[in-house]
């Protein structure tokens, strides 16, 4: 683990059939019964009742849509890879981070497209915001930027998957002139990075929710990785190749890494 995590918070929430139950699971689950409701009352229905319009936010009081409207969106074959990604990137990052951590940086990728819809609503610039693709774009940018190296589908580093990440929505949403939602993206992204890697140089520690009514624990040391472990790795690469470590194992090896890194600079 990069960042310390004295709370113990990121183990899962239960189980369920097998299936760790962790924050991202639930937020996923919501979000596919949202794309379920879309789906069958109709995406203009959808719009209607759920879709983020700071008009109706600021001149009419409809709060709820500051977060409803990460379940509308038109369903359609790429629907998939957007809840895989949230869903993979999303638990990585809560695992990381501790769900106290994890929830407050949630909150402000969610309320950052709000942010700039309203801005640009202000100078004369109409529309709203829907989906939760950009949420899934900035949740890949904060595992790159924990993780920059570690490759993904065997061989493309993080940080390359997530620069492709961000050029396809922005050609996308560039092809429809949808402005508000290239401002929304990019805006999350760089949010998304900024915050990381704030954290990271230890600038802050990052929002965080914590339960008021439990006393605060005593710090909890975390388990290290010992050398046998790294040399046991070493080993591994050596005799079967780097495609032969999972992706658990890709993970400890650049936490390794990153750890040597932090200690030669101190």
């Amino acid at each position: 683990m990069f960042f310390e995590n004295a709370y113990r918070d990121n183990q899962p929430l239960g189980n369920f059939r097998g299936l760790s139950i962790y924050l991202t699971t639930i937020l996923v689950a919501i979000i596919v019964v949202g794309l379920v409701f879309s789906a069958l009352a109709g995406f203009a229905t959808a719009i209607g009742w759920l879709a983020f319009s700071p008009d109706l936010l600021w001149r009419h009081g409809q709060v709820w849509r500051v977060v409803s409207y990460l379940v509308v969106d038109q369903v359609n074959f790429f629907t998939i890879f957007n809840l895989l990604f949230l869903y993979a990137f999303g638990r990585d990052c809560e695992k990381e981070l501790g769900r106290g951590r994890y929830l407050g940086f949630l909150s402000v990728l969610v309320l950052t497209p709000v942010l700039v819809a309203t801005l640009l609503w202000l100078v004369g610039f109409g529309g709203g915001v829907i989906g939760s693709t950009h949420l899934a774009i900035g949740l890949v940018i904060a595992f790159a930027t924990i993780y920059p190296n570690v490759p993904w589908l065997a061989s493309i580093p993080m940080k390359f998957v997530a620069i492709g990440c961000v050029f396809l929505a922005a050609v996308g949403h560039l092809g429809v002139r949808d402005h508000i939602a290239l401002g929304s993206t990019l805006a999350t992204c760089a949010v998304s990075f900024a915050y990381i890697r704030g954290m990271k140089q230890g600038a802050f520690s990052g929002f965080s929710w914590k339960p008021k009514l439990r006393r605060r624990p005593g710090v909890v040391p975390q388990p290290q990785e010992s050398p046998g472990d790294v040399d046991a790795l070493l080993d591994k690469i050596a005799k079967s190749g780097f495609q032969s470590l999972t992706a658990k194992e890709k993970l400890r090896l650049e936490s390794a890494r990153e750890e040597l890194l932090r200690r030669n600079r101190k």
